[in-house]
């Protein structure tokens, strides 16, 4: 069985963690299947949208404590090592999710911990079950984080509390993630798949050029001033006003119909 699979329909690539016994944490065989789907994902453009999913009762539990445990018997140089090479390996996955032109989705039911939390922090949107609970848990291993979330969390619940997720691990309900704008929406735990289903499927129906240009221009505008997001800004406007789905958009608009975006 694969510890990582991956699906493509209708636009919507799914990429499952597929390691439900050790709750999908982290490994070499996860981080390496993590990375073959985006080469999948990279090479293929009809993908319109990207789905993360945990299989069985959790998103993700963080690395795998059991192989970190394997790696102190090894002298100080050589687990340092062993640990860059992890790492570098996890951040690669980080910015080929951010800079892949497609949203990314994470769906999390249960623990979404450690990198979980990275990862759910990273995707451009999350749809979250009730029984999910996020904690960065890191502080609980004597290690600082790592898999971006010392970027994105800032960005996304401000400085003070990203320094309280980090220094007390404390675990966050779904409700509370909400309410902090960790995760977009919380649905019954029942109807996790049905609605993420439902959430994806209005990304990968929307105009391809449109979504994926409202992507880069979010990700790009804390690095930029005003003027230079205003131009680019332009830049992408003028590019998709000259596509066949603008032209359906305005139309669809003046005929009070839904718009039939091209596939």
């Amino acid at each position: 069985m694969k510890v990582v699979s991956t699906s493509l329909e209708n636009g919507i690539f799914t990429v499952t963690l597929n390691r439900p016994d050790q709750l999908n944490a982290l490994n070499w065989d996860l981080l390496n299947g993590l990375n073959q789907s985006m080469n999948l994902a990279e090479s293929d453009p009809s993908v319109r949208c990207i789905v993360i999913v945990g299989n069985g009762g959790h998103f993700m539990a963080g690395g795998d404590i059991g192989y970190f445990n394997e790696l102190m018997a090894l002298d100080t140089e050589t687990r340092t090592e062993k640990f860059r090479s992890l790492i570098v390996s996890v951040h690669e996955f980080v910015d080929r999710m951010a800079r892949h032109p497609a949203p990314v989705v994470a769906s999390v039911r249960g623990a979404a911990a450690g990198f979980g939390i990275s990862l759910v922090a990273g995707c451009d949107l999350t749809i979250a079950s009730e029984n999910s609970f996020f904690t960065s848990a890191y502080n609980f291993l004597g290690t600082s984080p790592d898999g971006g979330s010392t970027f994105y969390l800032p960005r996304i619940v401000g400085v003070k509390k990203t320094m309280e997720l980090i220094l007390f691990s404390e675990r966050i309900s779904a409700a509370s993630a909400l309410e902090i704008g960790l995760v977009n929406k919380v649905v019954p735990d029942s109807e996790l798949e049905s609605a993420t289903a439902s959430y994806v499927q209005k990304i990968a129906s929307s105009a391809r050029l449109a979504t994926q240009n409202a992507k880069m221009l979010v990700r790009s505008s804390f690095e930029n001033s005003l003027h230079q997001q205003l131009e680019r800004e332009l830049i992408y406007f003028l590019e998709c006003s000259a596509t066949e789905d603008f032209r359906e958009g305005v139309e669809a608009f003046v005929e009070k119909r839904k718009p039939q975006f091209q596939k």
